[in-house]
């Protein structure tokens, strides 16, 4: 999806991984009709009990979930911008030429998947990028598929999404901090823009990282309805996590009191909790 292919300009990348997915492709079997059926949830020849199976396959639920409002938040933001789109298993990246449009496309994409219980972390970076070939070759009994892309905005996006903060974040890479003073990459809002480009700092602790990254985007501006279910969303995953994967929610609840507070809240007294003040 673009009109980026064959050139090298440098563009705003932003990087999405679903967290957790390797374990989750050990834990569960791959149903094929089930992720046919779940690619596919508004159809009207499906039955309930073919949705409920699919919704209990936390692989299928997940793996569906992403893609399909993936497909969404890309399919709104290409009539406002141009962009171009990679997307492979359980991860994806985005080119814009601007930052603002990478931000918005990376807050829609997690307010859309947070009520889902589907948790993801970002990365957005900023450098040179090259959409080169995308080939697929299909027959009968085998297939020959190529992406061929690169730049320096794809490694620092990936580099900013793996530099060991935990959690469900839009982490910036160094690389774009000094667009947030451009009013090209971070214009006045005006009505057709969502989401401002909001920012906060990492934590202490966390500042220490392998990619330096500093800051992170404040996507936590949501209307009261859905910013429950978006809640509600993160405590479930936080319920049912496994011990190893604990940290990643409880840090996320941390990071959005951190928000909350930046916006005028009064600090949250217990992060547990099924519904906010």
């Amino acid at each position: 999806m673009g009109s980026d292919a064959m050139t090298t300009d440098n563009k705003v990348v932003l990087f999405a991984d679903i967290l957790g997915f390797a374990a989750l492709t050990e834990s569960y079997p791959i149903d094929l009709d089930l992720f046919r059926a779940g690619d596919r949830l508004l159809s009207p020849s499906l039955n309930i009990d073919t949705i409920l199976e699919a919704s209990r396959n936390r692989l299928t639920h997940t793996f569906s979930g992403f893609h399909r409002s993936l497909r969404a938040v890309l399919s709104l933001a290409s009539m406002r911008h141009p962009l171009t789109a990679i997307t492979f298993s359980d991860s994806a990246f985005v080119a814009t030429t601007h930052a603002y449009e990478a931000v918005n496309i990376a807050i829609d994409l997690l307010h859309a998947l947070l009520p889902q219980n589907i948790p993801v972390r970002m990365g957005i970076a900023y450098g040179s990028f090259a959409a080169l070939r995308f080939r697929s070759d299909i027959t009968a009994d085998s297939g020959d598929h190529a992406a061929q892309f690169l730049g320096t905005a794809i490694v620092r996006a990936h580099a900013a999404e793996t530099c060991g903060i935990k959690g469900l974040r839009i982490l910036l890479h160094p690389s774009v901090m000094p667009l947030l003073d451009d009013i090209h990459h971070n214009p006045v809002p005006t009505e057709g823009r969502s989401h401002p480009l909001r920012h906060i700092e990492c934590s202490e602790k966390e500042r220490l990282n392998k990619a330096s990254v500093l800051r992170e985007i404040d996507y936590w501006h949501l209307t009261p309805t859905r910013e429950a279910k978006a809640w509600r969303g993160l405590q479930d995953m936080w319920n049912k996590a496994p011990l190893s994967e604990v940290e990643h929610y409880e840090v996320t609840a941390e990071t959005i009191n951190r928000m909350r507070i930046a916006q005028g809240h009064e600090p949250l007294k217990k992060l547990r909790r099924r519904t906010l003040p």
